[in-house]
């Protein structure tokens, strides 16, 4: 899901769930909405560096609400 697929959700009020889970691959973040990773134009996962520029970006969609998940296995 791109960034332009993210916000016709929300436009749309389709939007159910939005995490930032921690991505041990990459030791950065990535953004889930509803189950599917936020995407580059390249249909690569769109990593962020820090926790807050994941944030930056949700709260310049206008999602203010999501949950993070800093650790993604059952260890």
């Amino acid at each position: 899901m791109t960034e332009r697929e993210l916000k016709l959700l929300l436009d749309a009020r389709a939007l159910k769930q939005v995490q930032v889970h921690y991505a041990v691959m990459s030791q950065g973040y990535m953004i889930v909405a509803d189950g599917k990773a936020l995407e580059t134009g390249k249909r690569e996962t769109r990593e962020f560096k820090t926790l807050d520029a994941a944030a930056k970006l949700l709260f310049k969609l206008g999602i203010a609400d999501f949950g993070v998940r800093l650790k993604t296995s059952a260890c």
